[in-house]
C-alpha cells in the first residue's frame, strides 16, 4: 500500500464497515473494565494490513467520541506517519531515550479526539526501551489520558518485540491477509500468543470480498 493521507480515511466508503464494527463491540466488551485500555495489533507475517487495521480502528474510535492514540511500536519497518503523512524525525524512540519531552514528540490530528505517536528515530539497542521501567511508566500515563491506546506492532513471528509488547496490552488483534497469510504461519502466530498469555480478542481477515 502507497502513502495514503490520513484525510482519505475520513471517507469510510471503502473498507467493511461490519467488519470494523464486530472488532469495536469486542473491544468495548473488553473495556467494561475501564482499565483495559490497550491494544495491540499484529500479525504473523509483514505487508499483512496491520498498520491499515490501525489507523480504520483508531480513526473510527476517535469518532465515536473516545479520546484515542495510535503509538507506532513497529520500529524494524514503521508505517504509521506514511498513513497520516506526517514527519517522522521525533517520536517513541526520542521520548523513552529522555532526549525529548512528551508534548514535543506527540502528534495531533484534524481528527478530534485521535493523536499519534510514530516511532521517531530508531536507535541499535532500542529494544530495550520496551523492557525498561520507563516505558511501563508511559504506558500508565496514557491510560490517565486516553480512552484507548492501540499499539501497532511489527510481526509476531519476526522477533520478540510484539511478545514484549504484548505484556503491557489488555487485548491483541490478530490481522491475516487473506490470499497470503499461510495456514501455518497464522497458526504459529496464535501459538506464540497464548504461549506469553495475551489476550487474543480478535483475528481480522483482511482485504477479503
Amino acid at each position: 500500500m502507497g502513502k495514503t493521507k490520513y484525510t482519505e480515511y475520513l471517507n469510510l466508503d471503502s473498507i467493511n464497515l461490519k467488519a470494523f464494527n464486530g472488532l469495536i463491540s469486542n473491544i468495548q466488551l473488553l473495556n467494561a473494565d475501564s482499565e483495559k485500555k490497550v491494544i495491540m495489533i499484529t500479525s504473523a507475517g509483514s505487508s499483512e494490513g496491520r498498520s491499515t487495521t490501525t489507523s480504520y480502528l483508531s480513526l473510527l474510535l476517535a469518532k465515536s467520541g473516545k479520546k484515542t492514540i495510535i503509538v507506532d511500536c513497529d520500529l524494524k519497518k514503521p508505517n504509521i506517519h506514511n498513513m497520516f503523512d506526517l514527519t517522522n524525525d521525533k517520536g517513541l524512540v526520542n521520548y523513552l531515550s529522555g532526549d525529548e519531552l512528551f508534548e514535543k514528540v506527540v502528534k495531533t490530528t484534524k481528527i478530534k479526539n485521535l493523536s499519534i505517536l510514530t516511532s521517531g528515530t530508531v536507535t541499535l539497542n532500542y529494544a530495550e526501551l520496551f523492557v525498561s521501567s520507563r516505558f511501563n511508566e508511559f504506558i500508565i500515563s496514557l491510560k490517565k489520558d486516553y480512552d484507548y491506546i492501540i499499539i501497532d506492532t511489527p510481526p509476531i513471528t519476526i522477533g520478540a518485540d510484539a511478545e514484549v509488547l504484548s505484556r503491557y496490552t489488555d487485548g491483541c488483534v490478530l490481522v491475516v491477509k487473506s490470499g497470503k497469510t499461510e495456514r501455518k504461519s497464522a497458526h504459529k502466530a496464535k501459538e506464540i500468543l497464548q504461549k506469553v498469555h495475551a489476550n487474543i480478542i480478535g483475528v481480522f481477515l483482511n482485504e477479503t470480498d
